[in-house]
């Protein structure tokens, strides 16, 4: 078992800023996740909203914020959590590779994909996908459609209309969570249709050959459906910790009701899920924990 004053989960923007400023302030860390550091950042293809910063990929911002980290020697380890507990005074975080015990831990794990549409799961990897950067190419000169309400539908579906022969937007909220300025120029394509409803199936043989709406079925080779995010957090649960669909409640200083669990970027109850505010998170957080550390130690 490793023994840290805390441990950071999730090397996304929010994790990646906590330990550079744990880091700078001599705190003693270890920081893990399950797959590639750089978090949904790697999937993203232009980020333009970043201060300071031209327009660029997710994937190059993401290694920039990797690189400012690992050049002070922090270390990115391996590490899929699947509980947390307490056992008097210090936290029990169990992996599948290695376990640690610490005084605080900085949940940052962002959000997950959760199938709700019927043939999600069937069909995933044959025609539903959740990133378009990644998969938009399998489907060049193709029809596809994307469903959501918050930017990032909007920004998949900005990618996408570039590669294919028509992006069907589906915008299955009453009330849309994204860029105004974006939306409009998305309606402005030629080779985007913007619905209003719910995608109630997904149909194929070997792969996906058409979806079914509301009131209309549309013949589709791929579905980009991102309205099924839900938060990363479900290896909090034996701590008793109350949330929120799953989303984290934390204050002014990044603290959960649990003393000693503090939570940044996307897995918390926020309004605005951006790279910037998820950076601000990580560096209310580290001054808060170093704080919590140094009242844990007198």
């Amino acid at each position: 078992m490793q023994n840290v004053d805390v441990l950071i989960i999730g090397a996304g923007p929010a994790g990646l800023s906590a330990a550079l400023y744990l880091k700078r302030a001599g705190v003693s860390f270890a920081l893990i996740d399950k797959s590639a550091p750089g978090g949904k950042l790697l999937n993203i293809a232009e980020i333009a909203n970043y201060p300071g910063v031209m327009p660029t990929s997710g994937f190059e911002l993401a290694n920039a914020l990797v690189n400012s980290v690992t050049s002070l020697g922090v270390e990115i380890g391996y590490g899929d959590v699947s509980s947390i507990t307490k056992v008097d005074n210090k936290f029990i975080t169990t992996t599948d590779y290695e376990n640690y015990e610490s005084i605080a831990v900085i949940v940052g794990t962002g959000l997950s994909n959760v199938p709700t549409i019927k043939g999600e799961k069937t069909y995933y990897g044959k025609g539903v996908s959740y990133c378009a950067t990644c998969d938009g190419a399998l489907y060049k000169g193709k029809d596809v459609a994307v469903v959501g309400h918050e930017e990032k539908a909007l920004e998949e579906a900005q990618y996408l209309s570039n590669l294919v022969n028509k992006v069907y937007l589906i915008i299955d909220d009453e009330e849309m969570h994204a860029s105004p300025i974006m939306f409009e120029s998305l309606k402005s394509k030629e080779n985007v249709e913007v619905l209003f409803g719910n995608v109630l199936e997904i149909k194929g043989d070997t792969s996906v050959t058409s979806i079914i709406t509301n009131d209309k079925e549309l013949m589709v080779s791929a579905i980009f459906p991102l309205s099924g995010e839900k938060s990363a957090s479900s290896f909090l649960a034996p701590l008793g910790l109350k949330t929120k669909n799953g989303f984290i409640h934390v204050d002014e200083n990044m603290m959960s009701e649990v003393p000693g669990i503090f939570a940044i970027g996307d897995v918390q109850d926020k309004k605005l899920r951006q790279v910037v505010t998820a950076c601000s998170d990580g560096a209310i957080a580290s001054a808060s924990v170093s704080s919590y550390i140094r009242r844990m130690k007198r």
